[in-house]
């Protein structure tokens, strides 16, 4: 019997106006497979991400998780479906200590009813013991430890970027999706996130979805690639075979070869 995909989207198209960001879009993910998402700038990687995660509403077409249809969905809908994302721009809550910008990603998940944390009833306890102990674990894992009660703010550059993924994992994701985890990192800290993806794919048995401009993380992690030319997809395949693409070697090139 085939293996159902996880994530199928059908001639997703997304306009502004008279703009057609993405158009015609038809891919799939299955359960941990590990995708990139590469092209231009302007290509219409993050409008993609946008329209995953419900900050857009796709204009035409449909998005199904696990054979159910989540496109018009809410952001927080869709993150409780299991859909999580890191952001090109990170977006901490700044102010508050690295441990509750994890605590509050978990509490998406608890299942206690509002008075369970009014009378602090054993039911409220145990949950918040299960988040707080899962905090530690993901502090962990992110070699984050350390920086538990700094305020966000107080991070290092590559810091910061572990902890959004750490945030990410904390709602229990089906699918990370992340965008550019490696920008603005040096050579040392690309090679450390390279491996520490991996491994997060691997230890919580994810689909990871990234868009990124670093070909090197890109051909060495990703088993299949996915190639945005003004909206348009115009390859979708293994990293040799992507590499030896007329398409996009004349869309990252700008002439014919």
């Amino acid at each position: 019997m085939p293996e159902t995909n996880l994530l199928e989207c059908q001639n997703l198209t997304m306009n502004f106006g008279g703009l057609t960001a993405v158009a015609n879009l038809s891919f799939y993910l299955k359960k941990q497979e590990l995708v990139g998402l590469i092209g231009p700038n302007g290509a219409g990687k993050t409008t993609v991400f946008n329209m995953l995660t419900g900050v857009y509403t796709p204009t035409e077409g449909t998005i199904s998780l696990n054979e159910e249809t989540i496109s018009g969905l809410s952001p927080n809908k869709i993150t409780q479906k299991g859909i999580a994302r890191t952001f090109q721009n990170i977006r901490l809550f700044n102010e508050l200590s690295v441990l509750d910008n994890i605590r509050i990603a978990f509490h998406g998940r608890c299942s206690y009813p509002l008075i369970h944390s009014l009378f602090l009833t054993p039911k409220f306890y145990r949950e918040e013991k299960a988040m707080e102990d899962g905090a530690y674990e993901l502090l962990s894992l992110l070699r984050l430890e350390h920086r538990l009660n700094d305020k966000a703010k107080n991070l290092s550059y590559g810091e910061m970027r572990r902890l959004e993924i750490a945030r990410a994992l904390a709602t229990g994701p089906k699918i990370l999706l992340l965008d550019e985890p490696a920008a603005g990192m040096n050579p040392q800290e690309t090679e450390e996130l390279t491996g520490l993806i991996a491994k997060i794919r691997e230890k919580f048995d994810l689909t990871i979805f990234l868009i990124e401009h670093d070909m090197s993380l890109v051909m060495k992690l990703c088993e299949r690639i996915m190639v945005l030319d003004y909206g348009i997809l115009i390859a979708n395949g293994s990293p040799e075979e992507i590499q030896k693409n007329k398409r996009v070697i004349e869309a990252y090139l700008g002439e014919e070869v």
